[in-house]
């Protein structure tokens, strides 16, 4: 039996961390949500009732007691646990008489502890009552159903073979529809981790909560992507959310992006052009927003001539750094070594080249840099996951 998990904590780095503590599905649970205090919760539990209550105690406008109470009064068989801090005893046994299951102290929280109050719960929540779920449940997994149901469709159109996508009957884009890409550059850390990039998917999930229309779909270990419905009166606005997305990452989490949006879609088909246009614009950004001049005027330089074979040591002399120097900051600036930029600016080209024209594979080939065509192919096939003629007739179906 998966049981419901519901957080509420004011601080979004607690609630970003705890939700990337466990693998949730793996020890069937589900995360149902989180919110920065008691009246928000209590909104949330009318759409969709947890089993386990996570609650902080010390929030603005409706505090954990406060919630507590509450949540006893309406809700009698939900479990409760207590995250304080070092400084709230008395709060921590004021809570304990209103009948909370535990607590544990925010500071020193691991994953594994926190996992075994909540499969402890969870065996005290088999051998009792079930809670009881309000009619209104029934619109939230509705809502639940959409979103599963459309992120798998983002799915199978850009990280499968977008001829085998199917569509499910009766699901249909919302007007508005917008892809928007996210690419990681770089972490606080150092190179992308899971861990960064399943934060950073709960963080989307948390700023652009009321734009979603899939969940945040993680590609690799890089890219993101989420399919929004913008309301037309939020259209003009949305520049503004999805920098404020940026801002986030880069304060909260550490986690530098660039992204984009493409659309407003028509047709479940037009993912793969949309997602092809997001990335060439996210390869733009990477021309123009580099800390560096000299590395913006060798973009500038490369870009120019991508059909040629420029070495790392001719472009090194070019702007007067070592080879060792220009491979490390080139990656810091642009996010990708220098080979795979080369690579990644030459297939872009290549597969609008094959989606917009007739042109046969060894031209397209020549056209954007490669001499050897089975080279290109190699190359293309380890970017793009297929043959450039299979590309072709991919996208050629989805059209038709």
């Amino acid at each position: 039996m998966t049981l419901k998990v519901m957080l509420v904590d004011d601080e979004l780095l607690v609630r970003l961390g705890i939700k990337s503590l466990i693998d949730w599905d793996k020890h069937e649970f589900e995360f149902i949500g989180d919110a920065p205090d008691g009246e928000k919760a209590l909104e949330l539990m009318e759409q969709n009732v947890p089993d386990i209550l996570l609650t902080d105690i010390v929030m603005p406008r409706m505090n954990g007691l406060q919630l507590i109470e509450q949540v006893r009064a309406k809700y009698p068989s939900m479990l409760i646990i207590v995250l304080s801090s070092h400084n709230e005893f008395d709060y921590v046994r004021s809570a304990m008489k209103l009948g909370v299951e535990d607590y544990m102290l925010k500071t020193s929280m691991k994953p594994d502890e926190l996992l075994n109050i909540l499969v402890e719960s969870a065996g005290k929540i088999g051998r009792g009552s079930k809670t009881v779920q309000p009619e209104e449940v029934q619109g939230a997994e509705s809502r639940d159903t959409r979103s599963d149901a459309v992120t798998e469709c983002v799915r199978s159109f850009l990280a499968g073979n977008p001829a085998d996508a199917a569509v499910p009957a009766g699901l249909q884009l919302r007007p508005h529809g917008m892809l928007l890409m996210l690419h990681v550059l770089h972490t606080r850390d150092g190179g992308p981790e899971t861990s960064a990039m399943k934060l950073l998917g709960h963080l989307v999930q948390t700023e652009l909560e009321a734009l979603l229309d899939s969940h945040p779909l993680a590609l690799d270990n890089r890219n993101i992507a989420a399919l929004l419905a913008v309301p037309e009166e939020q259209l003009p606005d949305l520049g503004r959310q999805i920098s404020g997305l940026v801002s986030s990452a880069q304060m909260l989490l550490g986690v530098t992006l660039r992204a984009e949006t493409e659309g407003p879609l028509t047709a479940w088909e037009e993912l793969p052009a949309a997602y092809s246009k997001a990335k060439s614009a996210i390869m733009e950004q990477g021309m123009q927003l580099t800390s560096r001049e000299d590395i913006n005027s060798l973009l500038t330089y490369l870009k120019d001539n991508l059909t040629r074979d420029i070495s790392l040591k001719e472009a090194a002399e070019r702007i007067n750094i070592s080879e060792t120097y220009l491979s490390t900051i080139f990656k810091k600036e642009t996010g990708m070594g220098f080979t795979d930029w080369i690579n990644t600016m030459r297939i872009d080209q290549a597969t609008s080249l094959l989606m917009e024209t007739s042109l046969p594979s060894y031209l397209i080939a020549e056209q954007v840099g490669y001499e050897n065509i089975n080279y290109f192919g190699r190359i293309f096939k380890k970017m793009k996951g297929v043959s450039p003629q299979k590309y072709r007739s991919q996208f050629q179906k989805t059209k038709a």
